[in-house]
């Protein structure tokens, strides 16, 4: 019977094109159930990735206090901490011994900060770098007369230096200055190991000749010693020489003025023996994780501008002596991709990786479904032409039955 009425064709169509419609739906899900599988495994095994990749931390040295590293971990952390990456500190007593952790399975440290040439001695297989994040200047401090000459162990000969705790890299680069600029026919300098600020506090106090660390202009200890007019800083003017022995270094020019230019501290151009801080992180750091630290030295370089850079802008692959990360590379030959302006780092990362994945799936799974269904369609084109046909078959055999039983009758 024909619906007369708008309720009875709604009844109608509940009765049975709704019933139909449902029926069919079901059986194209069952018809590919094995897409709608696979597809949920993809997702589960997204979310699964997505669970514990949040889950994973960067653990970063915490240097000793008073220098510029302490303060540059605390600003990375709040970077990662406004990005929503996770970024924990570890106090050490000198960024060598975050470094010596970070070769080490056991320890908790995945990142460090380090000195160029200190990477020398470390196993590089399971390290990567990304790049030098600004430039470490070292500086000599010495109680007053000014120092004649140009070789300074020579007038510190027999005296008190205080040079930075046992396996630091301040230590370690000023004995090897000190082996290179010795004066033979002068007595020994005494080389104290002690930390920056307990050094620059002898110094103050006077029961130290000279104080010897590697840090930012920037830094407490650095400023606290500048100010002082009985303390002076030592030029290097055999930078050049120096730098033959130990190529890792650099030459860097502190401009007269720099600290006040009112009071003109320094009074004149200081050259500076420098090195370059470069950021180490384990291979397997998750690279949300090292876009993390690459966009926090950005930021900082971007922020500080009471660094000495020497005409550098960073972060920068300097120090090649360490392989680069993929993470890196990328950041370094491309710069940051445009999906990181619109997602928090974390996705970004993720959407930047599988991206082409995703395109390629597409690209290669849409003909590849059409193909299927094309196939799908012929293989039912030819079991209802085989259907047809046994019909066919079926109806003759009846005939003829049919036929031949009622010849038997008559």
């Amino acid at each position: 019977m024909h619906p007369r009425s708008f309720l009875q064709a709604l009844l109608h169509y509940l009765r049975y094109d709704l019933v139909d419609e449902v029926t069919s739906f079901r059986k194209w899900v069952m018809y590919y159930v094995a897409v709608w599988i696979f597809g949920a495994l993809v997702v589960v095994g997204l979310g699964i990735y997505l669970t514990t990749a949040t889950q994973k931390t960067a653990v970063l040295g915490n240097a000793q206090l008073g220098s510029s590293y302490r303060s540059l971990a605390e600003f990375y952390r709040t970077f990662f901490e406004r990005n929503g990456l996770h970024l924990e500190l570890t106090d050490v007593s000198h960024i060598g011994e975050s470094a010596d952790q970070l070769e080490r399975e056991a320890a908790p440290i995945n990142a460090s900060f380090i000195l160029a040439g200190s990477t020398l001695s470390i196993d590089t297989r399971k390290l990567v770098s990304l790049g030098s994040i600004k430039l470490a200047p070292g500086w000599l401090f010495y109680r007053a007369p000014a120092i004649e000459g140009a070789n300074p162990f020579t007038a510190l000969a027999g005296r008190r230096i205080s040079g930075g705790p046992r396996g630091s890299f301040s230590n370690r680069i000023l004995r090897e200055l000190y082996d290179a600029g010795k004066n033979p026919g002068a007595g020994p300098a005494e080389i104290l190991e002690l930390t920056d600020s307990d050094g620059k506090a002898a110094l103050l106090r006077g029961d130290v000749d000279a104080v010897w660390m590697i840090d930012s202009a920037a830094s407490d200890n650095v400023s606290r010693l500048i100010s002082r007019p009985d303390i002076h800083l030592f030029s290097w003017e055999l930078a050049d020489a120096y730098l033959e022995r130990l190529p890792y270094l650099s030459r860097l020019i502190l401009p007269a003025g720099y600290f006040h230019i009112g009071d003109t501290r320094p009074a004149k151009d200081v050259k500076l023996l420098s090195s370059t801080v470069t950021l180490l992180v384990e291979a397997d750091l998750h690279p949300a994780l090292q876009w993390g630290f690459l966009l926090a030295a950005q930021e900082y370089y971007a922020s500080h501008y009471d660094e000495l850079s020497g005409e550098v802008s960073f972060p920068k692959y300097i120090d090649k002596s360490v392989p680069i990360s993929s993470v890196a590379e990328q950041y370094f030959n491309e710069g940051v991709p445009t999906v990181f302006s619109y997602l928090p780092i974390f996705y970004a990362s993720i959407v930047e990786r599988i991206w082409i994945w995703l395109a390629g799936t597409f690209i290669l799974g849409y003909p590849t479904f059409r193909m299927i269904k094309k196939f799908r369609a012929s293989t039912s084109k030819w079991i209802k032409a085989k259907a047809s046909r046994q019909k066919r078959r079926t109806e003759r055999r009846e005939l003829r039955k049919a036929q031949t039983l009622d010849a038997t009758s008559k």
